[in-house]
């Protein structure tokens, strides 16, 4: 795994030249033409003002000059995404959820939080054509549905302590186009792979995903490993880590209309909050052009079935206050590690981060920087705590064809993950 590591660990000097063209639009904005698309793209975009929808005395502090942005993948079935489960669905929850921290260095770390997550909700005041939420204790893909992205923002605040920069809420549709508008992506799939439900339908070996084959491969999960949510992240994080290698090899502005069609999909797609503007998306990409696939690591909120619903979960709070804390304070999160095909064959491929500590977390752990109470041991050998297990990870470099197809952890009957 370190000489796979190795050949594929190289800088993606590329990595956001697709929002380049944006700058480029705006730096001849005086031409009419180019500026009216310009601006085009960014009226097409749903803009939330968090300040006006949060209070500012209940979320945490800034630390450093980090950025925090929260990915918010949408299961609505308005529009386009009915076409994906059936036009019957009211409201919307996350089906995906995912915090990317940059660090100054333009290191990335993406933290994945399941949504089958039983977690504190804080209560939530109504937004939009939400009508808001008492505190109470429920699925965190139930965030968006209460109160819309500021409630989402909301929720994970006050279960990490890390405080939230942007946001981009985007649907199924939006991520297809985005896709196709790269001309696919470059996947190795070792065996075979079916889904009635998520319309999947993959022959194994090397290939090249577009937008619809792509959206079907990170909503599988029923017919793919064990049915649960964990196996699925870690195909996620896979498809990323492909998706990543992807822009660091294609040439976007040598194509302007690769350029044009990811803008067009981000612009008609996606909402995010007032700060986060075509401008902000270039200058932060500008601090990834250097980060070399190794230096993306990707890792789940470290979890345990939920003692009285095993089809979901609740996190391992102790492990958790762990990477919450290495997020918040911009540091490496401790033992990560490249995921290798053995330990995920052996149903433990760790790409969910759960280590179990033996704490039974209801969730709402990790707000307190409570790094030191598990890292450090007790004064008393007596009441010594036992050494902190690995928050296992892997990297942009992991792929399903060396390191397993990502079935999730506690694989077995005894101890498997939810199907739910």
């Amino acid at each position: 795994p370190a000489g796979a590591a190795a050949g594929r660990s190289r800088r993606l000097p590329r990595a956001a030249v697709w929002t380049a063209a944006a700058l480029i639009l705006v730096l001849v904005a005086s031409a009419g033409a180019a500026y009216g698309y310009y601006r085009s793209l960014q009226g097409d975009i749903v803009r939330h003002d968090l300040d006006s929808a949060l209070d500012e005395k209940d979320r945490p502090e800034k630390i450093g000059d980090d950025l925090n942005i929260l990915f918010i993948g949408s299961d609505g079935r308005e529009g386009g995404n009915a076409d994906y489960g059936g036009r019957d669905f009211v409201g919307e929850r996350s089906d995906a959820l995912m915090l990317a921290h940059i660090s100054t260095d333009g290191r990335v770390t993406v933290v994945n939080f399941p949504r089958d997550s039983l977690v504190g909700l804080p209560e939530c005041a109504p937004y939009g054509e939400t009508e808001g939420t008492p505190a109470y204790h429920g699925m965190i893909n139930a965030a968006l549905f209460h109160g819309g992205p500021p409630c989402v923002v909301k929720t994970v605040e006050s279960l990490t302590g890390i405080r939230i920069d942007h946001f981009a809420h985007l649907t199924f549709v939006g991520f297809r186009e985005m896709v196709d508008a790269i001309g696919g992506v470059q996947m190795c799939i070792p065996k075979p792979l079916h889904d009635k439900r998520a319309k999947l339908d993959l022959d194994a070996g090397r290939q090249r995903l577009n937008g619809e084959e792509a959206l079907s491969f990170v909503r599988a999960r029923y017919e793919i490993g064990n049915g649960g949510d964990i196996g699925r992240i870690d195909r996620q994080q896979m498809f990323l880590g492909a998706l990543a290698d992807e822009v660091a090899d294609s040439d976007l502005l040598a194509q302007p209309g690769q350029a044009t069609g990811m803008l067009r999909a981000l612009s008609e797609h996606t909402g995010t909050d007032d700060e986060f503007t075509l401008p902000t998306m270039v200058s932060i990409a500008s601090t990834l052009a250097g980060t070399e696939l190794s230096e993306i690591a990707f890792y789940t909120v470290p979890w345990q079935r939920a003692p009285l619903n095993a089809n979901r979960v609740v996190w391992d709070e102790r492990a958790a206050a762990r990477l919450f804390s290495a997020v918040r304070h911009d540091r490496r999160v401790d033992d990560r590690m490249l995921v290798t095909g053995e330990q995920d064959a052996e149903g433990s491929d760790g790409g969910d981060g759960a280590n179990g500590d033996g704490a039974n977390g209801d969730g709402a752990g990790g707000t307190g920087d409570t790094e030191g109470a598990a890292t450090e041991p007790s004064a008393s050998p007596a009441t010594a705590e036992p050494p902190a297990e690995p928050i296992k990870g892997r990297d942009a470099t992991s792929t399903p064809c060396a390191n397993g197809l990502g079935q999730g952890t506690q694989s077995s009957e005894e101890t498997g993950e939810p199907q739910m």
